[in-house]
């Protein structure tokens, strides 16, 4: 088997940039993605074993029942090797003896989350000058705290990008995994439009991609109701003004507003109560942005190369015996099959080796093969021909 190294020119180093597009509708506790219903399986659960507006990581479990899910799983030893979500302490816990097995369920999935942040102090304040006084901030305000740095480093983009007060005020942030946007979501592309009896009774957009929201259908067209944070996937919602009459119980005041946005999405920290939500609905729209790098791979075979085949269809069978002795072996030598075909009948063409190339080999430096081309149709190849065998490798 020969080695022919890739000449300077022969790889080529791209990124293709994909733009999947999401609409998520929210309505009454139901999140459906891009229009889709999932279809059920044949075992009493949905085909994927995922619920409306999620998605599943590796599509593991397709259309298995729901008592015998297959599980990733680790042994417990001295080698501490375990899950992430598997913390020290509770790695370290004697009610989990060396020998024991922790599994990891599958699916893993991801949908849209909303998270709300009630108003009140920012921190809790328990020192001396307020003893026999003290206050506890809401657990959910970690969220918008973490938040800080990242709003303020953006001020160069908007005033907007201000923390300000946010830190004691509402606010409605709804998250978006990164499963779905994949390096950041596409500015510009962020639309939120708030349906009461199924009419639109407002509507967000990043108009000038800077990431600031502006209501752009609605009772404040032209105000700011809020922040994008493109690379988290962040929607951080403060516009408190009331869109329209409505009589749903949304938890967090008795008219829709954007702080009330998403209303049904499952809840990330402390949950806030709500009632029944059948006249407003939701659609978050937007718009992700994959890079993908890729590799191309120009592998040449040059005339009168590669013209020598390994497969032992390539030689003839053997004539005469095989001559071995205590000291010695010899076997008879064989000649390369002639394939070539005449265009006369009853006539034998002049011998031309030839080869078919089916596959391709990728090796590292050190000749380990590290992926296998394989051809739609294998290339007749003779000495007098030449090939170049283009290849692409998406990371």
């Amino acid at each position: 088997m020969s080695f022919k190294r890739f000449g300077s020119q022969d790889l080529v180093y791209n990124t293709l940039v994909a733009k999947p597009e999401y609409k998520f509708i929210v309505h009454n506790g139901k999140v459906y993605k891009n229009n889709e219903i999932l279809p059920s399986g044949d075992f009493s659960n949905t085909l994927k074993h995922i619920t409306n507006g999620e998605l599943s990581f590796h599509e593991l479990n397709v259309n298995r029942p729901s008592d015998s899910l297959i599980h990733g799983f680790i042994s417990k030893d001295t080698t501490r090797y375990s899950y992430r979500t598997i913390s020290a302490a509770a790695f370290d816990d004697s009610s989990s003896p060396y020998g024991s097995i922790t599994k990891q369920e599958y699916p893993l999935k991801a949908g849209i989350n909303r998270i709300y942040i009630p108003d009140g102090p920012e921190f809790d304040d328990r020192s001396f000058a307020n003893v026999g006084q003290a206050t506890s901030a809401n657990s959910n305000k970690k969220y918008i705290r973490a938040l800080k740095n990242v709003i303020n480093s953006r001020e160069q983009h908007s005033e907007k990008f201000d923390y300000g007060t946010l830190g004691t005020s509402r606010v409605n942030m709804i998250c978006v995994p990164a499963i779905f946007y994949g390096s950041e979501i596409d500015k510009g592309s962020i639309e939120l439009k708030y349906y009461v009896t199924g009419t639109l009774a407002g509507r967000l957009q990043d108009i000038n991609k800077n990431g600031i929201l502006v209501e752009t259908f609605g009772p404040m067209s032209g105000s700011t109701a809020g922040v994008a944070i493109y690379e988290q996937g962040l929607m951080i919602l403060t516009g408190s003004w009331n869109i329209a009459e409505n009589t749903d119980v949304f938890g967090v005041g008795t008219k829709p507003s954007w702080l009330s946005f998403g209303t049904g999405l499952s809840f990330v920290g402390e949950q806030v109560t709500h009632g029944a939500v059948l006249d407003s609905s939701y659609e978050i729209n937007f718009k992700g942005t994959n890079k993908i790098p890729t590799l191309t791979m120009m592998a040449h075979a040059g005339k009168s190369e590669f013209n020598y085949s390994n497969n032992p269809s390539f030689l003839e069978a053997s004539e005469g015996e095989t001559l071995f002795t205590d000291y010695s072996f010899s076997e008879q030598g064989k000649k390369i099959k002639n394939i070539a075909k005449s265009r006369y009948n009853h006539y034998s063409a002049s011998f031309e080796s030839t080869t078919f190339i089916s596959k391709v080999g990728i090796y590292d430096e050190n000749k380990n093969l590290i992926a296998i081309a394989t051809l739609a149709n294998p290339l007749k190849k003779t000495p007098s021909r030449d090939y170049m065998i283009k290849m692409r490798l998406d990371f």
